[in-house]
C-alpha cells in the first residue's frame, strides 16, 4: 500500500531570545508501473456515417498506473510523467483492403489537448495534471480520446491501428520543503500497446419518385409510365433490388390500386422496359457492378395498367409498394 507520512517535531525553548529553525523531510512511497492497456473502439457505424460524421472512441487506461498519493512535491516543475506515442498506420485505421480512415488523438474528452505522434506529453503538468487530479491522492490511469476525420469513402470491414506508447517518469517522492525542493526522485520507463478498432457496416440509400397514371375513362386508355429507382450503396457492395406486391395484391398475382369505395384497378411494375414483372422475392434485379459508395446506380422500370379488366367505378385509386435492397 502506498502511504504518505508526515513527521512534525516541535522545538520548545524558554527564557531566551534565541531563534531555532527546524528542517524536516516529507516522505512518500510511490509507484508507477506499466500495465496492460484497454483497447479502444469507434463502434460499428455505417460507411455513410463514417463519411459524413465524426466518430468518437476512447480508452480509460492507456497503459500506465501511478498512485497520486506518492508525489511529495506536486508543484515541482521537475516532475515528469511523459507519454510518447506512435501509430502503426500514421494515425489512421486500416482494413485488409487498404482503405483507411484518418483520426486524431486527444488527452481530454473535449478534444482541446491534442496528442501528436512522436511528441512527448507530460501528464505531471497542467492542464493534464488538473484534469486528472493526479496529485490529490487519486490514482493515475491516463485516458486517450479519438476522433475520426469525416470524408473517407470506404468499404465495409474491420479497420484497426496499433498504438504504442513509451513511458518515462521522474517525480519527487521526498521533499524537504514541499513545493520548493526535492531530495529524492522516483524514476522509471516502459512501453504499452493497444488496439484501436472501427467496424464499418454496409448501407444503402434508395431514391424513387411516386408514379402517377393520370386520368382516363377506362383501363385500356391509360398509358404506361416509365421511371427509375436510384440506389447508392457502400463501396464494393453488390446487391439486388426488389419491389413488393403492394397493399392490395390480386388473387391472380397482379398488383392492384384501391379506391375509397372499395374498387380495384390492376396494374404492375416491370423491370426495365420489358414485360417481366419486378417482384420482391422473384425476378429481383441485380446490380450491374459493385457500388462505388458515392454515385447512384439507376434501375429503370415500366409501370402499366392492365387493359384486360373490367371498368372499375369512378374514383381515385392508389397503392403503396416497398422497394428493398438485399446484400
Amino acid at each position: 500500500m502506498n502511504t504518505f507520512s508526515r513527521r512534525l517535531k516541535c522545538c520548545i525553548t524558554a527564557g531566551t531570545t534565541s531563534l531555532f529553525l527546524c528542517f524536516h523531510s516529507f516522505d512518500a512511497q510511490a509507484q508507477c508501473s506499466v500495465v496492460t492497456p484497454t483497447d479502444a473502439s469507434f463502434g460499428t457505424p455505417t460507411s455513410f456515417t463514417v463519411r459524413t460524421a465524426q466518430q468518437s472512441g476512447s480508452t480509460i487506461n492507456s497503459g500506465l498506473t501511478c498512485d497520486g498519493t506518492g508525489v511529495a512535491a506536486p508543484l515541482l516543475s521537475t516532475n515528469e510523467i511523459n507519454m510518447t506515442l506512435s501509430s502503426q498506420n500514421a494515425e489512421s485505421v486500416r482494413s485488409s483492403t487498404g482503405d483507411t480512415i484518418p483520426y486524431r488523438i486527444f488527452a481530454d474528452a473535449n478534444a482541446r489537448t491534442p496528442v501528436n505522434s512522436g511528441r512527448a506529453v507530460n501528464w505531471a503538468t497542467d492542464p493534464l495534471r488538473s484534469t486528472l487530479s493526479l496529485f490529490g491522492g487519486a490514482s493515475l490511469s491516463p485516458p486517450l480520446y479519438f476522433r475520426t476525420t469525416p470524408g473517407a469513402n470506404v468499404a465495409a470491414g474491420t479497420y484497426t491501428d496499433t498504438i504504442t506508447i513509451n513511458w518515462n517518469w521522474r517525480y519527487c517522492t521526498r521533499s524537504s520543503l514541499p513545493g520548493v525542493s526535492c531530495s529524492r526522485f522516483d524514476r522509471g520507463s516502459g512501453a504499452s500497446a493497444f488496439l484501436l478498432t472501427l467496424v464499418v457496416t454496409n448501407d444503402c440509400t434508395i431514391a424513387a419518385r411516386d408514379i402517377s397514371f393520370g386520368a382516363a375513362p377506362d383501363p385500356a386508355s391509360f398509358s404506361p409510365v416509365t421511371g427509375g429507382i436510384g440506389v447508392t450503396c457502400t463501396k464494393g457492395l453488390t446487391y439486388t433490388v426488389g419491389v413488393s406486391s403492394g397493399s392490395f395484391p390480386a388473387a391472380n398475382g397482379r398488383r392492384q390500386m384501391a379506391s375509397s369505395g372499395g374498387g380495384r384497378l390492376q396494374y404492375d411494375i416491370f423491370n426495365g422496359r420489358g414485360a417481366t414483372v419486378w417482384g420482391e422475392d422473384t425476378n429481383r434485379v441485380r446490380s450491374v457492378s459493385s457500388a462505388d459508395g458515392l454515385s447512384a446506380q439507376q434501375f429503370p422500370f415500366r409501370a402499366a395498367i392492365y387493359a384486360d379488366q373490367e371498368i372499375p367505378p369512378v374514383g381515385t385509386y392508389t397503392d403503396s409498394v416497398v422497394i428493398d435492397v438485399r446484400y
